[in-house]
């Protein structure tokens, strides 16, 4: 679906900054109590989208806990490639959005934060890779859905991963310049997902982290 997506993004020159640093997605977050929240219906909003479709970028909207016609109308007027399920959707769900004609589905699987076991892994997303559609592993953020800026167990998802070929997914939690490398290598992750690792201060993206996060991420991408 995409190699590396910068999620949170809320200005033009962060849109921009995505693009020029080889990065080919971006999230929009659309939960209201986050710090990186931009209303749908905002023209800011569909701002965002149009120079983020213009450059070719993949436009993802993050969504948690939000009605059906909410998110339908929002990938309809922003034309996203992709609807995220971030809260605690339930399975039934995602029928009801293709029945809608949302292009593409992607189900962020929380999982806890320390060691993990293959187990823990399938038991929190069985449900949903049954049904086809991308997911993304996060570290699970609790009641703030993410962005807290913790990693995962990399080895133990390499593990489940190698078992479990028939799965798209993405990494995230926690990923920033400095470790995104390592991550790549040891998850054999192709797909990656950052929000707080890329910025300044909460809320705010850094050109510079930006572009720092994409170029370790595309050259480990291309290590053995």
């Amino acid at each position: 679906m995409f190699n590396i997506k910068i999620c949170g993004v809320r200005e033009v020159c962060e849109i921009e900054a995505v693009f020029k640093s080889g990065a080919d997605a971006i999230g929009l977050n659309f939960y209201s109590p986050s710090c990186r929240f931009i209303d749908p219906e905002n023209p800011v909003a569909a701002n965002l989208a149009g120079k983020a479709g213009e450059l070719g970028l993949t436009r993802i909207g993050v969504f948690v806990n939000a009605s059906l016609a909410a998110m339908v109308q929002a990938a309809e007027r922003l034309k996203l490639e992709a609807v995220q399920l971030h809260g605690d959707e339930q399975t039934g769900v995602v029928s009801q959005l293709r029945d809608e004609g949302v292009p593409k589905l992607i189900r962020a699987i929380k999982l806890p934060v320390g060691p993990l076991t293959i187990h823990t892994i399938e038991e929190r997303l069985d449900a949903w890779a049954c049904l086809g559609i991308h997911l993304l592993l996060d570290a699970d953020g609790g009641h703030s859905h993410g962005g807290t800026g913790k990693t995962l167990d990399w080895d133990t998802i390499r593990q489940w991963a190698d078992q479990r070929g028939d799965v798209s997914w993405t990494l995230a939690g926690g990923l920033n310049p400095e470790n995104i490398a390592g991550a790549i290598v040891k998850s054999g992750a192709s797909s990656v997902d950052t929000a707080s690792g890329v910025e300044a201060e909460r809320g705010t993206k850094s050109v510079p982290l930006i572009s720092q996060f994409s170029k370790n991420a595309l050259a480990a991408f291309q290590m053995p």
